[in-house]
């Protein structure tokens, strides 16, 4: 009896976490640049059934009787696939076409990664985030009108200064990993390397068929509303399921010890 109680209760443990995730992936439906997070499942050891009845020896042709411990959620994983790019109004909104990353320089001077291109001009000319982190690029936009700036799909800056000249600033640099799903995320839509996902490769938008930059847009999430109600409903059904025998299991195992009383 105690078996069908574990059982269900590993599902329950199960089917809960993966509900955070749904949860959290519908929370972020329309957050810039999210990315969705998958989860799977997988059956706990199973150990032979030696009991009466049963051969506790049996014949090589014969399949030993086997019982399972339930299940548990794997980690989960980061689905970096494109999201719809959006259209927007401001010059330093920019989205990436293809796999790649901007490089984001914290105040503690950390490095972070993001696909998150929605970017601004602060007191000093620096291009940062919504958090006042720093785009990692090697110009600033000092005395230059922002509605003029203009950016490649390969990159490369150019903006009108205070004396009506248009000039090139520089470009920015995207960076690709190995392994994006060995990515560690962090709040706020960045990523940190880590062992997993090995080192950043920087590359010049555009160059050899890589990523390019589309100005005036920005990525958008990229969860599948229906997709997530759908496993909302299923993860919800496993979730009923396993509780009702839970339930049954302990109703059970209490008439077991009144019968026995």
């Amino acid at each position: 009896m105690s078996r069908s109680f574990y059982n269900a209760f590993s599902g329950i443990a199960a089917y809960q976490r993966s509900l955070q995730q749904v949860g959290d992936n519908l929370a972020n439906l329309n957050t810039n640049a999210y990315k969705r997070s998958e989860v799977s499942f997988t059956e706990l050891l199973y150990t032979e059934l030696q009991e009466k009845g049963y051969s506790v020896d049996p014949l090589p042709e014969e399949l030993a009787p086997m019982h399972g411990k339930g299940t548990h959620m794997f980690p989960v994983t980061k689905i970096f696939d494109q999201g719809a790019l959006q259209e927007t109004e401001r010059p330093l909104d920019l989205a990436i076409e293809g796999e790649g990353f901007f490089r984001i320089t914290r105040e503690d001077g950390s490095e972070a990664y993001t696909r998150r291109g929605s970017f601004f001009v602060d007191g000093d000319g620096s291009i940062v985030t919504d958090r006042g982190d720093y785009l990692d690029v090697d110009f600033d936009l000092d005395g230059i009108y922002v509605n003029t700036v203009a950016i490649s799909p390969n990159g490369r800056v150019s903006g009108v200064n205070e004396a009506g000249e248009r000039v090139d600033l520089g470009e920015i640099m995207l960076y690709s990993f190995v392994n994006n799903g060995g990515l560690s995320k962090e709040e706020g839509g960045l990523f940190e390397v880590t062992d997993s996902s090995g080192e950043p490769d920087e590359f010049l938008p555009g160059a050899d068929g890589t990523a390019s930059l589309r100005q005036f847009h920005l990525e958008a999430s990229n969860v599948d509303l229906a997709a997530e109600m759908v496993e909302l409903i299923a993860n919800q059904r496993a979730l009923e399921g396993n509780t009702r025998s839970m339930i049954t299991a302990d109703e059970l195992q209490a008439l077991t010890l009144l019968v026995r009383g």
